[in-house]
């Protein structure tokens, strides 16, 4: 929707058009308005009965009206600017005579319409009529005792110059409209003209030569390369959003877990219970907050069109006190409860907690919002099979022409309050995803003016207790709820975490290495061996003698960003201390650290965070990549911490430079990122995915197995196929 400013940000040559536009418009309803005038004015006097022979407020409320109509139609052609003025002001003026000397008690009612067309005619007339027509009316009815329904006459006069207001602001909106379709065709207009130019000068080339059409497939070969390359683009550009979102998100999730986790770091003393509490608060909402960035970041980075569920069975009480709790400062104000009605004993559900957990966050936002005195009471209870939980508010309430279409994108209700409550129509709508993908139902029960009640039904999936029957033969063993595990070979914690996402039926068990992988089969059983591998690398060997199959793959790893770099391990933000700890005590006596990060807060967390070490380090730091390489040579450190993306000199260029300086070469190093660079990186190796089993494969198990494989994976034609056509090109001229 248009800005209600919307006269204020035209541009020149738009604004000029649209008030020419307005002004025409404005001049031809001035001209009918006083022809109007003049024939209302004529009728009134024929028509007027009164006791008295020759009324004299008739007769000057019917000179008045001719004369100010009769005067605006005389000056609508050479002034019109005046003639609108002096139509607006001059039946202002009759109306206030009018409602003085004829005290008829539906005269101010023609306020209402009056105001329509005078906003139409001056901007912001309006307002001075509206204010006029409720003065004179106020003090008439008070001072003179006019029989003047006063309150109906208020309402309809303010709704008539708020209702004028907005419809001449969707006026100026629809006039820009048309001033940009009219551009927009004219534009289209000079491309046709153009294209239909080059059009004739291509038939006419055809006919003399061959050369303009093998010239036209060749730039349209190089348009395709160039689409393909637009495509990288835009990943990169997904990836350098993700490093925008993801520094200042990890600064406030590093020092929020080290203010929560470890306080100790910050003097000994005990920490008060008040900022305990929001410092966890602001913990865990980082925490949720990372976890929807990640998944942001998946579908962008994969182009995916919808989400994946982590299921896992879930208590929901909880998670329904977590919620609570992290919204609990929304409900600050006295005006408002929270109230929590939760049925003991829940059974548990198989649940994506994050999913759900912003489902109610999203619900008892909402609720809050639109309540400004009342309760917000979330429940939970058990229903004919399912489980209810509800949110339920004393709020305004919502239309019932509207509640069919309250989970549409974008849609908003439009309250007496909605105006200055935000919000972008996609929090239901999101809900109402989340609760389908969980097999459940989401609807609303409203009454207007007493709230609103969302409830949330999902199934329970419960065994049946077996009957007492006699049975000549043992009962078959129940299934167990465990899922099957699948081993992740990678040491990239990030890898994990994207597989488990997104693998939502299996288990997956995190090995770093393989040293004892076929102890970890014996044991476990899995179900397959995921190794993640560099591309144009294989697993080793032995591999292939195990029992389960062995599926390696080329999932973007960190751990390949270390080994191309030589460096000690590439570490994701937020900074992830538990393993940075790990990786300095696998080092000898390190007690100089040095962290080259460009983003201050970034360098700060890594101090506050190591300090909290047993054994104490001495950290240094830089904010560029000159200022690290002078810090390295004036005291080489016993680790470094080095940022990949800064100015000037970035943190690959840094590694380069130390490599080529026997003093700084042999520094172990910790790569820092909030990006990825690992699809950049590897991107001119072939990716692979291999399947290995110790047994040969059923022709049935291939076959199911290719399936899959081949409505998966999209031929990437685009480039080869340029390629391929340019080089023929060339052959036939050396030819």
């Amino acid at each position: 929707m248009a800005n209600l400013n919307l006269l204020h940000r035209f541009s020149p040559l738009q604004d000029e058009t649209v008030q020419l536009n307005m002004d025409d418009l404005r001049g031809r309803l001035a001209q009918r308005l006083a022809l109007l005038a003049i024939a209302v004015a004529q009728f009134f006097i024929l028509f007027y009965e009164s006791a008295e022979p020759f009324p004299l407020p008739a007769i000057g409320f019917w000179l008045l009206l001719t004369a100010v109509a009769v005067g605006a139609l005389s000056l609508s052609n050479q002034k019109p600017r005046l003639a609108r003025h002096l139509l607006v002001w001059g039946l202002t003026a009759v109306l206030l005579f009018a409602m003085i000397f004829l005290p008829a008690p539906w005269l101010p009612f023609v306020g209402v319409l009056l105001i329509f067309c005078q906003a139409m005619l001056v901007q912001g007339s309006e307002f001075v009529t509206g204010t006029m027509m409720v003065g004179t009316a106020v003090y008439l009815s008070l001072a003179h005792n006019y029989p003047y329904p006063l309150a109906g006459v208020l309402t309809n006069l303010i709704l008539a110059v708020l209702i004028a207001w907005l419809t001449i602001r969707a006026l100026y909106t629809a006039l820009d409209w048309l001033s940009k379709t009219q551009r927009r065709a004219e534009q289209l207009l000079d491309v046709t003209r153009s294209q239909q130019a080059e059009l004739r000068s291509t038939v006419k080339s055809l006919q003399i030569t061959n050369e303009a059409r093998l010239q036209a497939e060749r730039e349209l070969l190089i348009a395709n390369k160039q689409a393909r390359e637009s495509q990288r683009m835009k990943e990169q550009f997904a990836a350098n959003i993700s490093h925008e979102f993801r520094t200042p998100l990890s600064i406030i999730l590093g020092f929020s877990e080290v203010m929560y986790l470890s306080p100790e770091v910050y003097g000994g003393q005990a920490m008060p219970p008040k900022l305990y509490r929001d410092v966890s608060q602001i913990y865990r909402n980082s925490r949720h907050l990372m976890s929807m960035i990640d998944d942001i970041l998946d579908l962008s980075h994969f182009e995916m069109t919808g989400f994946t569920l982590n299921k896992e069975p879930t208590n929901l009480e909880p998670l329904m006190q977590e919620s609570l709790s992290m919204v609990a400062d929304l409900f600050r104000n006295d005006a408002v409860t929270l109230v929590a009605d939760i049925e003991p004993e829940l059974p548990l559900l198989e649940l994506d907690r994050t999913r759900m957990r912003q489902v109610f966050l999203n619900l008892l936002n909402n609720a809050c919002r639109f309540t400004e005195q009342g309760t917000v009471t979330l429940r939970a209870f058990r229903q004919e099979g399912e489980l209810h939980i509800q949110v339920a508010d004393t709020g305004p309430g919502i239309p019932e022409e509207q509640l069919a279409r309250i989970f549409t994108e974008f849609y908003q209700v439009d309250y007496s309050l909605s105006r200055k409550h935000g919000g972008a129509g996609l929090g239901l709508a999101i809900c109402h995803r989340f609760v389908q993908a969980h097999n459940g139902r989401i609807w609303v029960n409203s009454i207007l003016g007493e709230g609103a009640t969302f409830t949330i039904a999902l199934p329970i999936e419960e065994l049946s207790p077996g009957g007492r029957l006699y049975r000549t033969r043992s009962l078959e063993a129940q299934p167990s709820d465990k899922l099957p595990p699948v081993f992740m070979i990678d040491s990239d914690p990030t890898v994990v975490s994207l597989v488990q996402r997104h693998l939502t039926e299996f288990d997956i068990v995190p090995l770093p290495d393989a040293a004892d992988l076929a102890e970890q089969v014996a044991e476990q059983l899995p179900a397959a061996v995921v190794w993640n591998v560099a591309p144009g690398s294989v697993p080793p060997a032995p591999t292939l003698a195990l029992p389960v199959p062995v599926i390696s793959c080329s999932l973007p790893s960190r751990t390949w960003m270390a080994d191309a770099f030589g460096a000690l391990a590439c570490l994701n933000k937020p900074i992830n201390f538990e393993l940075l700890n790990r990786l300095i005590d696998g080092l000898e006596n390190v007690q100089n650290i040095l962290v080259v990060d460009d983003n201050s807060g970034i360098c700060q967390l890594v101090e506050r965070g190591l300090s909290a070490r047993p054994n104490s380090v001495t950290v240094r730091v830089a904010y560029d990549g000159e200022s690290g390489l002078n810090a390295m040579r004036q005291q080489p450190p016993d680790l470094l911490l080095l940022d990949l993306i800064m100015p000037r000199l970035n943190g690959r260029e840094v590694f380069d430079i130390m490599q080529q300086d026997e003093l700084l070469a042999n520094i172990p190093v910790v790569l820092l990122t909030a990006t990825d660079f690992i699809s950049e990186q590897f991107a001119g190796q072939t990716s692979q995915l291999v399947v290995q089993r110790s047994t040969m494969f059923q022709p049935i198990e291939l076959l199911h197995c290719i399936q899959p494989i081949v409505k998966a994976l999209q031929p990437q034609y685009g480039n080869w196929l340029a390629d391929q056509s340019l080089n023929g090109q060339a052959r036939e001229k050396l030819g």
